[in-house]
């Protein structure tokens, strides 16, 4: 008798928590995905950006529900992100690698993503009106309204009153048809060209636009300049850049484009209170990778994969909560969407549900990794033809492939390059602005505690094979701790966790990551 009272209250409250997430079981939750483009995990300031002035609108999301701060995509590309995150899988399990031809020809001679499932496609099955603005997604992902995707449809991503609009026109259609929504609004904010950036011409704009049909605002541009103009001695540099002028100069662009992000986010959430829905939704928030510079963009590093996650879900999530212990990956946001929605289980995810978080229940949420990888920026279609199946040294056969592997904890970084051999390098078209701003700036170094520019330029360009960074004492991962002595049972841990995750996806790397620790 003693026994069952003490576990009486345990049981209670797990019937309450349960009963709390299923309160509406007969009445499906709406569905708002919002993403940014390019945005790097501490760009705002619910993040600890100390900016005034930046995301007002994003960190009061962040106060109305869950701020979860170690989230982490699957891969630093645009693309192959936003597929991981509409399946629940990582981009080995779908060959969705990259830009360009989708799955090359190399992964389709010994693969197959037939069995692939969209949660877009599958809340629209279920009976959810769904749509999308901004970036679309692929041939998984089906709809009940066409994507609005088109340049001249959004401003080039950029247009807070479009989005505004047209999320003011879909919710007014799903309280007319009586039916929950799924709606997935993607800004293109802050991709580059930043607002007023040197780059951001005319001939960039329309190039851009094509033959679209499109009315200038006063600027000239498709779209609003930002309202916040900041001033460089202000702007934070983020870990991974050197406290440099030139460096501030360039962010007060990239921070003005993250602020009209934050303007479009809140131009949404505006027309959701005005509808009358708010409190049956569940608003996601997430960017699709760092920021586009070199070191982030394309890198494997947490400036690269890491992400913030906002969830807000009225009486269903306590405001003003904050995680920092746990640890999600992208594939987890579409099985717990699933769940919320009362969906079956999704059979082909890389990830799992992690609805327990929603309630305070760490316990129950398992993970202690992410992983993330890289494969190539573009699959040219005639170099596609040319490769028809893949080999251990596709890397040599094909200049844009460069294969990567990551681990990522909150106090450690694990990367392979699979493609690092000391000469090898990375293609002209994975160098962004700053590593083309280095050797200017290595002639006059004013950030004395950086260290060497010019190494830093070379390591962008031909990295090394294997790199472990102590993230507690060195955020901006430059020193690779991977041959000290006193980390190497660390080491141990994560290439035995490498494996198990390479295995588990059946990633096409595991060959060549097996030979690499055979040699070492």
């Amino acid at each position: 008798m003693q026994v069952i009272l003490s576990i009486l209250p345990g049981f209670l409250f797990l019937l309450f928590i349960c009963g709390r997430l299923s309160a509406s079981a007969d009445k499906q939750p709406n569905i708002l995905l919002l993403t940014a483009d390019d945005l790097g995990w501490d760009s705002l300031g619910c993040m600890g950006n100390q900016l005034e002035g930046l995301s007002p609108n994003l960190d009061r999301l962040a106060s109305e529900g869950l701020l979860i701060k170690h989230a982490y995509i699957a891969t630093p590309i645009c693309g192959p992100s936003r597929q991981a995150l509409y399946t629940g899988r990582f981009p080995q399990s779908t060959g969705m690698l990259g830009h360009g031809a989708q799955p090359p020809n190399w992964w389709k001679s010994d693969n197959t993503n037939t069995d692939t499932q969209s949660i877009t496609s599958l809340l629209l099955e279920s009976g959810y009106l769904t749509s999308m603005i901004g970036k679309h997604g692929s041939d998984w992902c089906r709809f009940s309204i066409p994507p609005h995707g088109r340049n001249e449809q959004t401003g080039m991503g950029r247009d807070p009153e479009k989005y505004l609009q047209f999320s003011r026109d879909f919710f007014t259609r799903a309280k007319k048809e009586g039916k929950p929504f799924f709606l997935s609004a993607n800004t293109h904010d802050p991709h580059r060209y930043w607002a007023r950036h040197s780059d951001e011409t005319s001939g960039w704009i329309k190039n851009m636009m094509g033959d679209g049909k499109w009315k200038p605002f006063a600027n000239g541009k498709p779209y609003p300049d930002p309202k916040t103009r900041f001033d460089p001695k202000d702007c934070p540099v983020p870990a991974p850049y050197p406290n440099e002028a030139k460096i501030k100069a360039n962010l007060t662009s990239y921070y003005g484009s993250v602020n009209r992000m934050d303007q479009v986010v809140g131009g949404i959430l505006d027309a959701l209170k005005e509808s009358g829905l708010a409190n049956d939704t569940v608003v996601i928030f997430l960017s699709d990778h760092g920021m586009a510079w070199d070191l982030s963009k394309w890198s494997l590093y947490p400036s690269g994969v890491r992400t913030p996650l906002i969830i807000r879900w009225p009486n269903q999530i306590k405001t003003g909560r904050i995680d920092e212990h746990s640890l999600v990956s992208v594939v987890d946001i579409a099985p717990t969407i699933a769940e919320l929605c009362g969906l079956p289980r999704m059979k082909t995810s890389d990830g799992k549900s992690f609805s327990s978080l929603l309630t305070g229940q760490h316990a129950n949420w398992k993970r202690q990794s992410a992983f993330s990888c890289f494969n190539y920026m573009n699959n040219d279609p005639k170099m596609d033809e040319s490769v028809r199946s893949y080999s251990s040294d596709l890397a040599k056969q094909f200049e844009q492939y460069r294969p990567s592997r990551a681990l990522n904890e909150k106090n450690f970084c694990y990367v392979w390059n699979g493609w690092s051999n000391g000469t090898a390098t990375l293609p002209k078209t994975m160098l962004g602005e700053f590593h083309g701003m280095l050797d200017d700036l290595a002639k006059n170094q004013s950030d004395s505690e950086y260290g060497d520019y010019l190494k830093t330029k070379n390591f962008i360009e031909c990295r090394v094979p294997e790199e472990l960074y102590d993230l507690a004492k060195d955020p901006a991962c430059r020193e690779n701790l991977s041959s000290e002595l006193h980390y190497q049972k660390t080491l141990q841990s994560f290439r035995q966790g490498m494996k198990k995750v390479l295995r588990k996806t059946q990633d096409h790397e595991l060959e060549n990551y097996l030979s690499f620790l055979n040699n070492q």
